[in-house]
């Protein structure tokens, strides 16, 4: 009898072994947010999977400040629509077209599909990058920022940034960081908020050198930055069911040729506070980020900046832009716009005192209306090198 028990005993704790094992391999290769069966799966021609899962069910209500979230499909301010402008140099005028070949169904949003693994090392890059969003750590080594930014005045405020922005594909290798960049942000340095929206490439996050669509935003709390790439973790509400943050973005601008664009702005809704992303040329409502993430951007954003940014763990900091840091043939930024109250459209005429931001690798300037195709312009980006020198 005794020998029975000890033999049920011993299968029961082998059998609970297995399991634990079981469950431990799969936390390590499968996504959290894909353990549920999504609804459908969209696979694109680069390899990646979008998982179309329920509105209630994305990343970005396991954030604690979201808990009872009730989810805000379209903001209360009429859609942007921006005509077609004059094309100029054979250049295309126009934001190009990243929505997946099939939209995922009503009542879900698409989430790229990644492994355990994937995702904490989302969350340690993010970590190790966002400091460089900072103004007061531009000069610390391993970042750099080059652009425009708003002067900072104690009685303005901003409610929306947008621009278009010159797709390029920056030489990076393993531990360096280059992207693009639309900043709403602002407070002091133990409560800094920010929204950032652009094109980056992180061979670290996603084991390729493709120029792919990002957003993020960070909260700093007790002295920690706190927030995320995309929807790698809680916070950024997806609501569109077919243009996805990850997308790598093509074709890639020709210095000397072709130049193509991604056109995004950030906006905030004045009955929520909800700050939303959009996209292409008729501002397509891609999702938002609840204003309840932030201590400094609930009734506006201090500061506005639009440039490139890079960051780096190895000696050497990358290429900005397209590597080139002269006036005509460097990456850049068309129709640059800010919205001075919310509820309002954005304003590509610029009231504002904007101040260049460059140093001795990456330069910044060129900055002023040049007419209806190129709207308020200027030109960003370097080749990079030392970080120490680069850095200062």
């Amino acid at each position: 009898m005794e020998s029975h028990r000890e033999l049920r005993y011993t299968i029961v704790l082998l059998s609970f072994l297995l399991l634990v094992s079981l469950y431990s391999i799969q936390g390590r290769l499968e996504d959290p947010a894909a353990r549920r069966s999504p609804v459908k799966t969209i696979r694109t021609e680069y390899g990646d999977k979008y998982d179309c899962v329920g509105l209630y069910e994305q990343p970005a209500l396991r954030h604690r400040l979201l808990k009872n979230h009730e989810i805000q499909m379209r903001p209360s301010f009429d859609p942007q629509r921006d005509n077609a402008n004059p094309t100029g140099n054979g250049t295309s005028d126009k934001s190009i077209d990243v929505a997946l070949m099939d939209s995922c169904p009503s009542g879900t949003v698409p989430i790229r599909r990644r492994s355990t693994a994937e995702v904490s090392r989302a969350k340690a890059l993010f970590r190790q990058q966002f400091p460089s969003f900072n103004k007061s750590t531009r000069n610390i080594p391993g970042f750099a920022f080059a652009g425009i930014t708003t002067r900072y005045e104690a009685t303005t405020v901003y409610h929306g940034a947008g621009g278009m922005i010159s797709i390029n594909n920056p030489a990076a290798i393993s531990g360096q960081v280059s992207a693009s960049a639309i900043s709403l942000e602002g407070g002091s340095p133990d409560q800094y908020s920010i929204i950032r929206v652009g094109w980056m490439v992180n061979v670290d996050l996603y084991h390729d050198n493709q120029t792919r669509l990002y957003a993020a935003w960070g909260q700093v709390k007790n002295r920690q930055m706190t927030g995320c790439y995309n929807t790698y973790c809680p916070g950024f509400v997806q609501t569109d069911t077919s243009i996805a943050l990850d997308m790598p973005l093509t074709p890639i601008s020709v210095v000397r040729g072709p130049q193509y664009y991604v056109k995004l702005s950030v906006t905030q809704d004045k009955s929520t506070g909800n700050w939303w992303l959009n996209y292409g040329d008729n501002a397509k409502r891609v999702g938002y980020w609840p204003s309840s993430l932030f201590t400094n951007l609930g009734n506006g954003a201090p500061g506005l900046r639009w440039g490139g940014t890079v960051s780096s763990s190895t000696s050497f900091l990358p290429q900005m832009g397209n590597g080139d840091n002269g006036q005509y043939q460097s990456a850049h930024f068309r129709h640059v716009e800010l919205q001075y109250e919310a509820g309002t459209s954005l304003n590509g005429t610029i009231a504002v005192t904007l101040d260049v931001m460059q140093n001795r690798c990456y330069k910044s300037g060129d900055n002023y209306y040049k007419g209806e195709f190129w709207g308020y312009s200027f030109y960003f980006g370097g080749d990079g090198g030392d970080v120490t020198q680069c850095s200062s």
